[in-house]
């Protein structure tokens, strides 16, 4: 179907007047015309009726009619809409994270881009990185950030930050009080408090006592990073935590950084997208706001 001869048929229907619709198409009558005979040889009918010099649409004239107000209606509202988009005054973002990174680490961002785009509609997901990277790939969600990805030929990934982990205990636990470096093999017969497997802290303690052949003999899983601070700072047990989600606390002295005998002790945080998928600008600025720069 040619638009451009619907667009010239809409007039004409919208004036019912050939020689006014050539003016505000800035055409020729007779191509008009042409155009017009042009659209009835397609449909087989005629669209107007020509009474003297009136002009009228037939039955088939006003059906085709209501259908390209409808049309050329949509496409005006769509073209506002990619406007908006470009503007950032309209459109939706759908990113995902990790439960440390979306309870931590992006709130900032989310303020930032809330600033730089108050007309894009934002959607969170909080989730485990598995989760988060399976929707990135189903193209549920735009942006992913996740603690731990595998490479995959589907995904785009990308260096969010370092994160450092620190090992914690309360005030009283002997390890403190001892003020020395810990090792590994010591934490095996400790009460040692972790998220749920899957987590990307489970997966950084996993990968660290599995190198040094230690096996962690007392566990408790508490759900959530949050959930594991809170039991340290019940005096259940010592953990491995990212820094920032103890900050609050070792700063109150609430807890107590342990000095590990490790190697080191920080793990990649990445930002995931669909490789074929065309980001939208918010999700641009979003990735610009994280330090991700050139990188689409």
């Amino acid at each position: 179907m040619n638009l451009d001869k619907l667009k010239i048929f809409h007039t004409v229907a919208t004036t019912l007047n050939f020689t006014r619709a050539a003016e505000n198409l800035h055409l020729t009558q007779p191509g008009i015309s042409k155009h017009v005979r042009a659209l009835e040889d397609q449909y087989g009918t005629p669209l107007f009726d020509r009474l003297g010099k009136r002009v009228v649409l037939t039955q088939a004239g006003e059906i085709l009619y209501k259908a390209t107000a409808s049309a050329f209606t949509l496409l005006d509202e769509a073209k506002s809409r990619i406007d908006d988009l470009q503007t950032f005054t309209g459109g939706r973002l759908a990113i995902g994270g990790s439960i440390t990174i979306a309870t931590y680490l992006l709130p900032k961002i989310l303020m930032q881009f809330r600033k730089a785009a108050p007309g894009v509609e934002l959607a969170v997901e909080t989730a485990f990185s598995r989760k988060i990277v399976d929707k990135v790939l189903d193209n549920s969600l735009e942006l992913g950030f996740v603690g731990h990805c595998h490479p995959d030929a589907s995904l785009k990934i990308h260096l969010f930050m370092k994160e450092r982990m620190v090992l914690v205990a309360p005030p009283d636990h002997p390890w403190v009080l001892e003020e020395r470096k810990v090792s590994l093999k010591e934490m095996a017969g400790e009460m040692f408090l972790l998220s749920k497997q899957g987590s990307g802290t489970w997966q950084f303690v996993s990968n660290i006592t599995s190198q040094a052949d230690v096996t962690l003999e007392n566990i408790m899983e508490l759900g959530s990073s949050e959930g594991v601070k809170q039991g340290v700072l019940a005096g259940l047990g010592v953990a491995i935590l990212a820094r920032h989600v103890v900050a609050g606390e070792l700063a109150g002295d609430m807890l107590r950084e342990v000095p590990l005998q490790c190697g080191s002790m920080e793990r990649d945080l990445y930002l995931v997208h669909h490789k074929d998928r065309y980001l939208s600008r918010a999700a641009q600025l979003f990735m610009s706001l994280c330090g991700l720069k050139n990188l689409i």
